[in-house]
């Protein structure tokens, strides 16, 4: 559906007068995977009929009220590394594309959305250094498959403070922290409402603070002081993290410190300019390539400038290039090892990067370098292109016409790895009914993890690889929706049906061969016995990490390490500053014209931190 488009202009791409209705739909329903994901007492507005309240005494075990929050992904654990680094894109993409959240009508539910997630946050740092970074257990977590009404206990709460840090997961919750604090500013800007203006300086005072921490205690990763962590979310590094903290800052308060700060780490001996892994909670190099080119352009040094974005465009350059990152046959940015399990978050993370860099950089550029137009609208073009292409197909224009949001089309994933929306009471239902849809709830708008490295994709619930559901996967590709609903002047594609693009329609014969018929016939016994197999190995997890080596079994929830909890059932003690043992005293959319899902409808290794100077 076309729309007339107004004159506003802002970096020379122009701001439609009224959002395409079905990006303003599936932007909504991203939001609403989100309250699908919600932990702890639920609002008296929740939206989603088939939640309720869960975890409510998350915290206990250290005699604090750590309830709330979103549950990671497919299961009911509460990780804050992931976390963080979901409201830190969720912020980012809110003050970029803040006008395509209002013309969609999701501006109040975006603010609702990041403050469920600060709100936590701000609970789990209940001190200066302290911060809560894991709730649950994952041996526990991981052989329960069943409601939110009887998640399993105990869950038990795990820290790092002074004695035993984290730089990279501080640092990465102090960027999120500061982001979400601009954002609540804008918020505040926008509407007069002085509690925004006050939250956003409380949450600026936390991620000071955390930044503090991660400046002056020994650099280190968070796995040594949570063991826990190191098969599911273990880090490779906190230097990018720091830095992205550093700009953050820089960003919220003007404060050229924090921007010398970053400047600083940047420039360090071990510091280099060459990532080419995509952006993800574990690598935020390309955001700050990004985030410290534009941060830069302006600067009253223009070499530090050109140099920022050269670093930027290298990055940037790779992946539309081809040289740092392949593309399936069918045209999916795929990265070997790191979208073995989340291709489609990968895409998703690595096109939002290109729709901003272009957009914050490359197209102010253009105002002022008349002599390199040609060059620079070329460069524009590619990048833009190949974003909005990665998200053609995340709707449908691939090659096995699969859309993987679920419940936008009738090709969307059917069987996602939800225990949330499944609606088994235990994962030995649903190892025995893997395709029992009959009392399962349709989670809206999540993006499931993605197709192999062929594009093959196996819509099943035991395969968690391709079709779990996770925060972070919505981050970016909720970003680009706001994108597309301030400045698309029509729909996705699909709402254009050709001959040979429809998502919604296999262009087959029905006269088949006999060989097809004999495999039709055959195909599902095997499947069947296939599947057997599948279920007596499977082992529920959320992913593997880009540490963790391809050879090196896993064996994450055989080892007694892999387990957060002693035989006895008691939370295990990781020594000083334990986790365990440290125990610290609406708007209507039917007025847009867009309809929600009638089911949503509610009845009522260390290294000491440099001198600044050095």
């Amino acid at each position: 559906m076309a729309t007339v488009v107004s004159s506003i202009s802002i970096n020379n791409l122009t701001i439609v007068q009224s959002a395409n209705l079905e990006y303003a739909r599936l932007l909504s329903h991203s939001i609403l995977f989100y309250e699908a994901q919600r932990s702890g007492k639920l609002p008296s507005n929740n939206r989603i009929a088939w939640r309720h309240d869960s975890a409510l005494t998350d915290g206990s075990d250290v005699q604090l009220d750590l309830t709330g929050g979103y549950y990671d992904a497919g299961d009911y654990l509460k990780f804050t590394f992931p976390l963080s680094y979901t409201a830190f894109m969720l912020s980012w993409g809110g003050i970029d594309y803040y006008k395509g959240y209002e013309l969609a009508n999701q501006a109040s539910y975006l603010r609702e959305q990041v403050k469920w997630a600060t709100d936590w946050m701000i609970k789990a740092h209940p001190s200066k250094c302290t911060l809560y970074v894991q709730i649950g257990d994952v041996r526990l977590d991981n052989n329960y498959f069943g409601p939110d009404t009887n998640i399993p206990l105990p869950r038990p709460s795990y820290q790092i403070n002074e004695t035993n840090f984290g730089t990279d997961v501080a640092s990465m919750t102090a960027a999120a922290f500061a982001t979400a604090s601009s954002l609540f500013r804008m918020f505040a800007s926008v509407t007069g409402d002085q509690k925004d203006a006050a939250y956003a300086d409380l949450l600026l005072s936390h991620g000071v603070q955390l930044y503090s921490c991660s400046k002056t205690i020994s650099f280190s990763r968070y796995q040594f002081a949570v063991p826990t962590v190191k098969d599911i979310y273990a880090s490779t590094d906190y230097l990018d993290d720091l830095i992205l903290s550093a700009i953050s800052l820089y960003k919220a308060t003007k404060n050229e410190t924090y921007l010398n700060d970053a400047l600083s780490y940047y420039q360090l001996p071990d510091w280099r300019t060459n990532h080419t892994e995509p952006l993800g909670w574990d690598n935020t190099y390309g955001a700050v390539y990004v985030l410290l080119a534009e941060s830069l352009f302006n600067t009253s040094d223009p070499q530090t400038s050109i140099q920022s974005r050269k670093v930027a465009e290298n990055y940037l350059d790779g992946i539309v290039s081809g040289t740092s990152v392949n593309q399936t046959k069918g045209g999916l940015l795929f990265w070997d090892f790191y979208s073995d399990d989340n291709s489609n978050a990968n895409a998703m993370s690595a096109s939002y990067l290109l729709l901003s860099y272009s957009r914050q950089v490359l197209r102010p550029l253009l105002a002022i370098s008349p002599t390199d137009q040609v060059a620079i609208s070329a460069k524009i073009k590619r990048y833009e292109d190949l974003a909005i292409r990665q998200l053609n197909y995340m709707f449908g224009m691939n090659p096995i016409n699969q859309n993987y949001i679920v419940g936008e089309r009738p090709n969307s994933p059917k069987y996602p790895h939800s225990a949330l929306a499944a609606g088994f009471n235990s994962l030995a239902d649903a190892i025995a009914s893997p395709t029992d849809l009959s009392h399962s709830h349709t989670i809206y708008g999540a993006l499931v993890g993605g197709p192999a490295k062929n594009d093959s994709f196996a819509d099943q619930r035991l395969d968690w690889s391709q079709t779990e559901v996770a925060l972070d996967y919505n981050a970016c590709y909720q970003g680009i929706l706001a994108y597309q609903a301030m400045y698309s002047p029509n729909g996705p594609y699909y709402e254009t049906p050709t001959s040979s693009s429809n998502p919604t329609t296999a262009h087959v014969s029905n006269a088949l061969p006999t060989w097809a018929i004999v495999i039709a016939i055959i195909f599902p016994i095997l499947a069947a016995c296939l599947l057997g197999l599948l279920a007596f190995m499977f082992i529920r997890r959320r992913r593997q990490q880009p540490l963790r080596q391809k050879s090196e079994p896993s064996t994450r929830y055989e080892s007694d390490e892999g387990s957060t909890l002693q035989q006895d059932g008691s939370p295990k003690d990781f020594s000083q500053g334990s986790p365990a043992s440290q125990k610290k005293t609406s708007v209507d959319l039917t007025d847009q014209g867009i309809t929600l899902p009638r089911e949503l409808l509610t009845e009522s290794t260390t290294q000491r931190a440099p001198e600044l100077g050095q």
